[in-house]
C-alpha cells in the first residue's frame, strides 16, 4: 500500500494498522507461493496470532481446543 492507495480520513492509528496489514498479507502470500499446500489466510491470521503476548496465545488456543473435543 502506497500513498495513492491510502483512504482518506483515516487516524494515524488505523493508517499503521492498515500498513501492517499489508505487510503481512504481502509476506503470507510470498509463504504460500513457496508452500502450495498452505492457505495464505491461515498463514496471515497465524502471522497476526504472534503479535498477541503468548498468555494470550495460550487462552485462545485452549478455548478452540475445548471446542472440538468430539475429534479425539
Amino acid at each position: 500500500m502506497d500513498e495513492r492507495e491510502v483512504p482518506e480520513g483515516l487516524t494515524d492509528e488505523q493508517l499503521s494498522w492498515a500498513l501492517k496489514a499489508e505487510s503481512l498479507r504481502r509476506r503470507a502470500h510470498e509463504i504460500a507461493q513457496r508452500h502450495p499446500e498452505l492457505d495464505a489466510g491461515d498463514i496471515y491470521h497465524a502471522l497476526r496470532c504472534l503479535e498477541l503476548p503468548p498468555a494470550e496465545r495460550l487462552r485462545r488456543g485452549l478455548s478452540r481446543g475445548s471446542l472440538r473435543t468430539h475429534a479425539r
